[in-house]
């Protein structure tokens, strides 16, 4: 095996202990290096990520004596371990320290010397319970360093050099290139034996972190929307040194960016922006992973890389997910749980790691746990029904997890995630009724009705409606009497895929929890097999139709066309055809960013805005900034913005969305009352300002012309001005 050397925990136990420390003292040596001033570049951050999210997780699998797992299993589980172990220990320190005088407990000495003292109390553990295994493996370096798996390394280099050359020189062809390049991979590994089989999961993981590199590395900056958020309120933490979680609010209640950042920000030496654009997708990037082994067990390997490949492929993936941190996190959590899940050996130790890794998913975000609830819910029914008594799945389980999830959402941040579960079951039972036959109440429905711009968009409408239409037909698999190979379980947690689906379609306001693609992507990941399944049986059908009977050509003809839809649909999605087609509504930040800057292309103004909206101007960010450090007292921030918050003033202005005050136009100018005015590059560069829909009562649009503001802005004093973003004192 090409991965066996990964897998430490099959080590002797003296050889393990001893890498342990070396890879621990190594990291304390560069710290207190760093403290000295001598800095040594690279280094203190390959060392610090090894030692949270490996170091821990490794050796408590040593402790809870799992062995030969499969070096990539051993890999994810270890990840999983490893992050819950930081996020509880940093909500333990932060829970005790304070009582013994310690009133920064989130701040580096203390997290540096509590992370050390439980590792080594951890690998004191290791060897009491685990000194006498072994199991020899060799050292295949060969292999690790074989121009194929450097190849697929190439991948995440090549985005690397994409975003910067977007970032630098405004130029995207190296992302075009790695665009052009990844669906010429997929189509070579779905149609053709060229790549060998046990290359598919390097092939997954580069292509995954790829995708999420070529769009969280653009700008210097953050880009997205929830994500500035999720920054505030860990620069609170970072700020304060400690995590107040009585602030109540659902994001405060999430250790995934409450804690896990921090831990990150002080262990590699690197800011708060760089562990959330380069870090989180490097893990986020384990998902598609554990997604290939989940499937492989029951498609095969080529069908288990198709159905990976088009999960990654739909764009919320690697275009917005990357903007939600909490969410990179709990998906881990999701799969991982899915594993152990569909895994029939049923030992104490993968108890134990089930309840962690739910336990983890609840810390880390709040509607994917609600959906994992309910989903949970859903297979013990389905497992009653069939009898099915061996399973990981029991109604204790059920209830353990649910108290769990209750427990924590009930008691931190003020209950502010349980009253968003109940507001929205709120909005549901009250719109039901009046809004049930309005399709414009689902978001996925405005989705469908929205016309297309041009030929270019209609064809990928039509590919988006085929991939839909495999979905829907998948679902045929699960009926009694098909053949799958799918367990009990899996088949359980598709049904309630489907159902999540359907619900946005049929119950108004439902999708508006996470908004439709979201909700969209979340069923993918359980119902990604379906659609290639959904695909082979169409074109069985069709053969059947056409009384074709040459069941080897037709095998070979499905896996051509399969390999060139998904590619197809994947260039639609990474707006590569859209790109290289000059469309003027552009869908791409990482593809379409250098345009803008340099006012090449015809590009609709509504697109720039939306852009804008999501990737902050540097000046933006300097206003901003600004305002943090000279703002007088707590006099208001007036912003026009179209949507809950101004991305620069909350995450570095460290101003919140519920704290600025927006300017709704034409009449409301007289509302601006003593305080500071925000105009962002939108207002000063587009001339235009902002209105959240929801605040719009009579006005047909979002945006309006920022002229309609020159009667306050003549009476206010200009006190900043970079160019493309100006702050005024409102007297």
């Amino acid at each position: 095996m090409i991965d066996d050397p990964l897998q430490m925990n099959d080590w002797g136990i003296r050889k393990f202990l001893v890498v342990v420390f070396v890879i621990q003292i190594s990291l304390l040596g560069l710290a207190a290096l760093g403290g000295l001033g001598i800095t040594i570049p690279i280094l203190p951050q390959v060392f610090g990520f090894i030692c949270l999210t490996f170091l821990p997780g490794i050796v408590i699998l040593r402790i809870m004596r799992m062995h030969r797992l499969g070096s990539i299993i051993t890999v994810l589980y270890t990840v999983g371990i490893s992050l819950a172990f930081n996020m509880f220990l940093g909500l333990l320190i932060n829970s005790l320290y304070p009582a013994i005088g310690i009133a920064h407990p989130i701040s580096p000495a203390p997290l540096f010397a509590t992370w050390t003292i439980a590792l080594g109390l951890l690998c004191v553990g290791a060897y009491l319970r685990d000194k006498n295994y072994s199991y020899p493996n060799d050292w295949k370096l060969a292999e690790l360093l074989s121009p194929s798996v450097l190849f697929f390394i190439l991948l995440p280099l090549l985005a690397i050099a994409g975003a910067n050359a977007v970032n630098y020189y405004h130029n995207n062809i190296v992302l075009l290139v790695l665009m052009a390049l990844i669906a010429l991979i997929a189509i070579v590994i779905i149609s053709t034996k060229f790549i060998p089989a046990h290359l598919y999961p390097v092939a997954v993981f580069s292509i995954a972190l790829a995708f999420l590199w070529h769009n969280s590395l653009i700008s210097n900056h953050l880009t997205g929307y929830d994500i500035f958020t999720e920054y505030y309120y860990y620069s609170q933490v970072v700020q304060n040194g400690y995590w107040d979680q009585a602030i109540p609010h659902t994001y405060n209640a999430m250790l995934s960016i409450a804690i896990l950042p921090a831990v990150y920000t002080y262990f590699l030496n690197m800011s708060g922006e760089a562990v959330f654009k380069i870090v989180y997708p490097l893990l986020y990037a384990l998902v598609p992973l554990a997604l290939y082994i989940i499937y492989d067990r029951s498609l095969g390997s080529k069908r288990a890389f198709a159905a990976s490949f088009f999960f990654m492929a739909i764009y919320v993936f690697y275009l917005t997910m990357t903007s939600l941190a909490r969410q990179m996190v709990a998906e881990l959590f999701f799969v991982l749980l899915i594993m152990l899940i569909i895994d029939k050996q049923i030992t104490s130790s993968r108890k134990i790691l089930f309840i962690l890794f739910g336990a983890s998913l609840v810390v880390s975000h709040y509607s994917l746990s609600y959906i994992f609830m309910a989903f949970l819910i859903l297979s013990v029914m389905m497992l009653y029904i069939f009898k099915e008594h061996q399973s990981q799945i029991t109604i204790y389980s059920v209830i353990l997890f649910s108290v769990i999830c209750l427990a924590w959402y009930v008691f931190v941040s003020s209950s502010a995630p349980l009253h968003s579960i109940v507001d929205l079951g709120k909005r549901i039972y009250q719109n039901v009724g009046a809004n049930f036959l309005d399709m414009f109440s689902r978001d996925a429905m405005s989705y469908l009705a929205t016309p297309s711009q041009n030929t270019v968009h209609l064809i990928n409408r039509i590919v988006y409606y085929l991939m839909l239409f495999f979905t829907a037909v998948g679902v045929l698999r699960l009926l009694p009497g098909r053949n799958n190979n799918f367990s009990r379980e899996y088949q359980a947690f598709a049904v309630g895929s489907y159902a999540l689906l359907a619900a946005c379609i049929i119950v108004p306001f439902f999708s508006q929890a996470l908004n439709a693609d979201r909700m969209f992507h979340i069923a993918i990941i359980i119902l990604a097999p379906f659609t290639i399944l959904g695909f082979e049986d169409t074109l069985k059908a069709l053969g059947r139709l056409i009384r074709f009977s040459n069941h080897d050509i037709l095998r070979s003809v499905s896996k051509i066309s399969m390999s060139l839809l998904l590619a197809l649909f994947f260039l639609f999605n990474s707006g590569f055809i859209f790109e290289v087609a000059h469309d003027p509504w552009v869908s791409s930040l990482p593809l379409t960013l250098g345009a803008i800057e340099e006012n090449k292309r015809d590009i609709q103004i509504e697109r720039k805005i939306s852009i804008r909206k999501i990737c902050p101007a540097e000046q933006e960010i300097l206003a901003a900034r600004w305002l943090a450090n000279y703002k007088e007292g707590k006099l208001p921030v007036y912003a026009t913005f179209g949507d809950i918050r101004v991305p620069s003033l909350t995450a570095y202005g460290l101003i919140p969305g519920e704290k600025t005050r927006p300017i709704l136009p034409p009449n409301s100018n007289s509302d601006i009352g003593h305080g500071y005015i925000y105009l962002g590059y939108v207002n000063v560069i587009y001339g235009y300002g902002m209105t959240d829909w929801s605040l719009l009562k009579e006005r047909s649009g979002g945006t309006w012309d920022i002229t309609e503001l020159d009667p306050v802005l003549t009476k206010s004093l200009k006190v900043y001005n970079n160019g493309a973003s100006v702050i005024y004192l409102s007297p």
